[in-house]
């Protein structure tokens, strides 16, 4: 049996999509022809999955030294400067959503699904979970998640967790300059990250994080 089909029969009545279904056009494409090989093995070589929660890093100037991180910064994001860092860990589910202004590409090391939603249904800086879709990534593929596609730490497939290389704006994910910035969008929490949390997530929502998150959290059971 396929993964996908595992998948879909462990986490029924949810139904998983693959990035390179009709479905995720909405959300973002699957990127064929980048050469991720040596990246990845580096990537899977000196970056630890932690064994509780996440660990990201936006910025690792060893990750950016490769040859296709400069490739897809030509194409993808037509020479802008961006940045190329790590997100590893064991989450299994949906605990909030946030949106970039800009792509962010995403380089699976491991299988690992997305959460993924569309910024256009946000009504008064909420958004209902009703709405979030689940996506499929196999290893060793690249797909590029628009800047209307609301996201979030994705998912383990299995009890290894997962490890993703991701790309974006330079900046982004980094401190706020000032925080008087943020005051006009309760949804800005750092650089270019504009994040909303679900009422169950009590500490990010004292350190400030809007809980603009309603509904019934998703959980995927890995296989």
């Amino acid at each position: 049996m396929k993964t996908i089909e595992r998948l879909n029969q462990a986490n029924a009545p949810l139904v998983i999509h693959e990035v390179m279904s009709e479905a995720f056009r909405t959300y973002g494409k699957l990127l064929t022809h980048f050469n991720t090989a040596e990246l990845i093995n580096y990537a899977k070589e000196t970056i630890s999955v932690p064994n509780q929660g996440n660990h990201y890093v936006p910025s690792v100037a060893e990750l950016e030294a490769f040859g296709v991180i400069r490739q897809i910064q030509d194409e993808v994001y037509g020479q802008l400067p961006i940045q190329a860092g790590f997100c590893a860990g064991q989450n299994t589910g949906l605990t909030g959503l946030e949106y970039h202004q800009g792509s962010e590409v995403v380089i699976a090391a491991t299988d690992c699904i997305h959460l993924v939603g569309s910024v256009q249904v946000i009504e008064n800086n909420s958004f209902d979970s009703g709405n979030v879709q689940a996506f499929f990534q196999p290893k060793n593929t690249v797909v590029e998640l628009y800047s209307t596609t609301l996201h979030y730490a994705p998912c383990k497939v299995n009890g290894e967790g997962y490890l993703t290389i991701v790309l974006l704006p330079e900046g982004t994910n980094m401190p706020l300059v000032s925080e008087e910035g943020s005051r006009g969008n309760p949804l800005l929490t750092k650089k270019n990250k504009f994040l909303m949390v679900h009422s169950t997530q009590t500490e990010k929502i004292a350190a400030g994080v809007h809980p603009g998150l309603h509904g019934k959290l998703m959980n995927i059971s890995s296989i």
